[in-house]
């Protein structure tokens, strides 16, 4: 980690570590620094690197009967230490299966790679743009950060919730706002720009997510075709909208022709919808984490 300072440190079979070097790794992710007593010398070598890890399941093979957690064999503590994770399983899929093969064999056929469909970037391009951008150091201004505080209690809430339903895989904690910060100032810096905007923020809050649903069962996943904060707030006075509806109660009309009388479902009242405050939607919408100005851009949105 000390030769990979101010680079990526990329290290397989992670979960195959020995105690020691975890403690080091602790070090390293938090304080950027390793501290080396060997010899009677007390030294701190500078470790400013990005830890890229890999690690299998326990027992080298993923239960599906078990929670990602139980599959992991690595401490809590050091997960949490990572911005992002992605569970990858390896799924028979006749396309996926066939382009792999075909391509490992073109490669043992020919002694090198197919030809592409487009034309890929040249190395040397790519390191003096990533050498540029690593240059720059963008701020992050307040209207952006308060947008930032606001996104992190709004996650908070969402893992509260989960974790009351016993859906929750991972922890949101300060951990996870620094991590927000890292992944909009390094998107910031991917477009060379000296301030953090609030679609970078936008972008790291939806790796994030797209970390979490990763995690998650393909039929416990729920299926939320737009997430954007308008949507979430007009679904959210939806249900508002349902739960105040009353239920229904059946209203006898006249009599057939035997005697007997026929039952019909009617509502209480004439309309079949409910009428809100907006002091109540207001309260609600803020309660869950959003902000004003978003609950302002959801009314205009929905009287347009």
């Amino acid at each position: 980690m000390v030769l990979a300072d101010n680079g990526i440190c990329c290290i397989d079979e992670f979960d195959k570590m020995e105690e020691s070097d975890r403690t080091s790794i602790h070090e390293v992710m938090e304080q950027q620094t390793i501290s080396i007593n060997k010899a009677g010398i007390s030294t701190t070598l500078n470790a400013r690197t990005s830890i890229l890890a890999a690690a299998n399941p326990l027992y080298g093979r993923y239960n599906p009967k078990v929670s990602p957690v139980e599959n992991i064999n690595l401490p809590a503590a050091l997960l949490s230490r990572f911005d992002l994770l992605f569970l990858i399983l390896d799924k028979p899929s006749r396309d996926q299966d066939e382009r792999l093969a075909m391509h490992v064999t073109y490669v043992h056929m020919h002694n090198q790679h197919p030809s592409l469909d487009f034309e890929a970037v040249d190395p040397i391009t790519m390191r003096h743009y990533i050498a540029m951008a690593r240059q720059k150091r963008p701020t992050v201004p307040r209207h952006v950060s308060n947008y930032v505080v606001d996104s992190y209690v709004r996650l908070r809430k969402v893992a509260k919730d989960a974790e009351a339903e016993n859906k929750s895989h991972s922890y949101t904690s300060a951990r996870t706002l620094l991590g927000v910060l890292r992944l909009a100032q390094a998107l910031a810096r991917l477009r060379w720009a000296d301030v953090v905007e609030r679609s970078d923020v936008d972008e790291a809050l939806r790796l994030m997510e797209c970390s979490k649903e990763s995690l998650v069962d393909e039929e416990d996943r729920e299926v939320e075709p737009d997430k954007s904060a308008v949507s979430r707030i007009f679904r959210l006075v939806k249900e508002m909208s349902g739960s105040g509806r009353k239920a229904k109660r059946p209203r006898r009309i006249g009599k057939g022709p035997g005697g007997q009388r026929d039952d019909m479902d009617t509502d209480d009242e004439d309309g079949d919808g409910s009428i809100l405050s907006l002091t109540d939607i207001r309260a609600r919408v803020l309660s869950a984490g959003y902000t004003e100005a978003q609950l302002m851009e959801t009314v205009i949105a929905v009287c347009n």
